[in-house]
């Protein structure tokens, strides 16, 4: 009976191991519908990037250089391994912010679903521009 205490303690410190092995992965978030707020006319390059990291990619636009950036919602469904392919549904954020020189002259927010994404032609799977 004395090997009862023992064992329940490695697995009451094996499950606390668990749990709080959670609470220190720290895995970058961007919230491209509230972070948009933040974007105004005149900031420079330089602040959008303090504000909302590098952008997916860059382009050169007739008006100016162009930065895209992306975020791909998938529903709890879509998540599922081997089958989520099929199943649930993901929706897509995109910003489109047009640069006049070194500054902010427009900012835009969409939302797609997948329907639309394919009817406007952005590349969501692409690599990011570093």
């Amino acid at each position: 009976m004395r090997y009862g205490f023992p064992v329940r303690f490695v697995v009451c410190l094996c499950l606390l191991g668990f749990l709080g092995s959670g609470c220190f992965y720290r895995e970058p978030v961007r919230h491209l519908s509230s972070d948009i707020c933040l974007i105004t006319p005149n900031l420079t390059q330089k602040e959008v990037l303090a504000t909302l990291g590098a952008p997916d990619y860059k382009q050169k636009g007739e008006q100016g250089e162009v930065w895209v950036y992306r975020e791909v919602k998938q529903s709890l469904l879509r998540k599922t391994p081997y089958i989520g392919a099929k199943l649930g549904s993901e929706n897509y954020d995109v910003v489109t912010i047009t640069f006049a020189g070194d500054t902010v002259s427009t900012c835009l927010y969409r939302a797609y679903n997948e329907e639309e994404l394919k009817e406007s032609g952005i590349d969501v799977s692409g690599p990011r521009a570093e």
